[in-house]
């Protein structure tokens, strides 16, 4: 980032890119009562974090050097560095219920050969794949009982007259599940940004991040670009689910796992105030 904000100055097209990020971000925490001295905080204590791991590289970590890295105060600077164990840090895996619907998704007899979630018995059962056994793929120590009666009150899985459970891929998008779905909120907008950053600094190689944006479209055609976009994006996440899931078991059991990824697909409409304009492009 260093190098960006050298280029462009300190109030050049990269500080308007991120004015461009913030904007909705600011808009959702004003909705949710979060205020300025809080998001203020957290900002110091984000920036002393990494500055200090981009100090370390230059064997310089000084408070001074931080200081003036960040603009931060050396007094916060202090007492940031002394509280370092609490300062909020990325999630290190994904949650076991990320690794359960993963696998729900993504390998058989969980999933059929399309990456769809098959039906299971609750309990173990002869030739039938089961909710136990798909807990049991992740945890021994984990009740799965204990976890089906969290997910059925989330309405993550639905129980069916017949008694088989199903998954219900829509139920992070619900307000039971916001905690599941503030999780990958977080953690997908961050690996998002992480990804632009890394191809702004020319990195290589560079990571896709490609969007298609038009303008000048009516609610009938917004609600079928809407189907669309999640047809193709369900399978396009199936497809990539099922291959990270088969190339991971593969490389943890070899030992040599020590990479993450994240692939993933969104689509946004709203209304816009431009004059109308038919004109597309893609970036």
């Amino acid at each position: 980032m260093g190098e960006i904000l050298e280029k462009d100055g300190p109030s050049g097209p990269f500080l308007k890119a991120v004015r461009t990020v913030l904007r909705p971000l600011v808009r959702g925490l004003v909705r949710r009562g979060v205020q300025l001295p809080q998001i203020i905080e957290e900002l110091k204590a984000l920036y002393v974090d990494a500055a200090q791991t981009e100090a370390a590289k230059a064997g310089r970590v000084t408070q001074s050097a931080i200081s003036v890295m960040t603009g931060v105060h050396r007094k916060d600077v202090k007492r940031l560095l002394e509280d370092a164990d609490e300062v909020p840090r990325a999630p290190s895996a994904a949650s076991l219920g990320s690794k359960l619907t993963g696998i729900w998704m993504g390998r058989p007899p969980f999933a059929d050969a399309e990456g769809n979630p098959q039906p299971l018995y609750e309990k173990r059962s002869d030739g039938s794949p089961s909710f136990e056994e798909l807990v049991g793929e992740v945890s021994q120590d984990v009740r799965s009982r204990a976890v089906l009666d969290d997910w059925l009150r989330l309405n993550v899985a639905l129980r069916r007259d017949d008694g088989f459970i199903d998954l219900n891929t829509e139920a992070f998008a619900t307000p039971e599940g916001e905690e599941e779905a503030l999780h990958f909120f977080g953690r997908n907008l961050r690996d998002h940004i992480a990804a632009g950053l890394h191809n702004l600094q020319g990195e290589e190689p560079r990571f896709i991040d490609r969007a298609t944006f038009y303008w000048g479209l009516s609610e009938t055609s917004i609600e079928k670009l809407r189907l669309l976009a999640r047809e193709l994006g369900s399978e396009a996440v199936r497809e990539a689910n099922k291959s990270a899931l088969e190339l991971a078991t593969k490389d943890r059991a070899r030992g040599d796992g020590r990479h993450r990824m994240t692939f993933g697909v969104y689509f946004h409409s709203e209304l816009d105030e431009r004059p109308d304009d038919n004109a597309g492009d893609a970036s």
